[in-house]
């Protein structure tokens, strides 16, 4: 599937939802690369914590965690930032596939004053951030109630089963990649190989080649174990199956070299991944 994200418009669309409600928003595309930010100077507190390397690396893991977990449930998901902070994450899906996300957030949770000095404490400390500036940073930060961040959540629900419609978000679903790519997912636990694609679609190797070059940005073959690795992902954050059992279900007989180019990929072991992304990390904003 060939997806062209009109970032123009979009930020156009994140900049009427920041003057309605407040409320930060962003937009990522499926590889958690983020397309657009409004408003453009993001709160103070934040910038802070992302001006340190730690820190940044630190936000970027936790909403990046937030999106896996509004992939995993196709709802909108809201938890704590490392910072403490509530964001909430929306998926944008066409059918059963997830385009990208959208986010809100950076607003102030309802914390104790002896919870709050202790976070903040350990955030200076840990991120080498002056203690009083990171405090005076804090107190100018939102503070909205539950039923309003729910409420923004279903309105950008509604609002993201549309912006293909408004050509915010351009899909090509007629186009051969797009068949292939059906093919390839379709038959993911299989052996695909080369030669089976061209049968199967009737056209030459240099032609898949050219194909995958130009549409897709790798080789064919780099596509397919793309592909298995994300769909071993799924696997590993929404089910109970045994890393094996993985394995096999995308098409890889050796477990050894599943779990090298596992973490060649991402960074960490099957098992480290599924513990990275747990489903019991999502934060209940009724309960404060």
């Amino acid at each position: 599937m060939i997806i062209n994200f009109n970032v123009k418009k979009l930020d156009t669309l994140l900049f009427d939802f920041y003057k309605l409600t407040g409320l930060t928003i962003s937009i990522w595309d499926s590889d958690f690369n983020q397309l657009a930010y409004q408003p453009h100077d993001m709160p103070m507190f934040c910038r802070l914590i992302k001006d340190s390397n730690i820190g940044n690396k630190r936000c970027f893991e936790s909403d990046k965690r937030l999106c896996m977990l509004s992939h995993t449930t196709s709802e909108p998901q809201t938890h704590l930032c490392h910072a403490g902070l509530i964001d909430t994450a929306i998926p944008i899906k066409f059918k059963e596939t997830v385009l990208g996300y959208m986010m809100f957030g950076q607003i102030m949770a309802t914390e104790s004053k002896e919870e709050l000095v202790s976070r903040i404490k350990k955030l200076s400390s840990e991120l080498k951030i002056d203690e009083k500036t990171l405090f005076e940073a804090h107190k100018k930060l939102v503070k909205y109630q539950p039923d309003i961040i729910k409420s923004a959540a279903n309105i950008l629900k509604m609002a993201t089963r549309y912006l293909w419609l408004s050509d915010m978000i351009n899909i090509n679903i007629d186009d051969i990649t797009n068949q292939i790519d059906e093919y390839i997912r379709s038959n993911i636990s299989g052996k695909l190989n080369i030669e089976t694609i061209c049968q199967k679609f009737n056209i030459s190797k240099n032609k898949l080649y050219t194909l995958t070059k130009t549409r897709l940005n790798m080789t064919i073959g780099h596509y397919i174990r793309k592909t298995r690795l994300d769909v071993a992902k799924h696997l590993l954050t929404t089910t109970d199956l045994p890393v094996y059992e993985v394995c096999n279900a995308v098409g890889i007989e050796e477990y050894n070299y599943f779990t090298k180019i596992f973490k060649k990929e991402t960074g960490m072991t099957p098992l480290q991944y599924r513990k990275h992304f747990p489903l019991s990390l999502n934060y209940d904003v009724h309960s404060n």
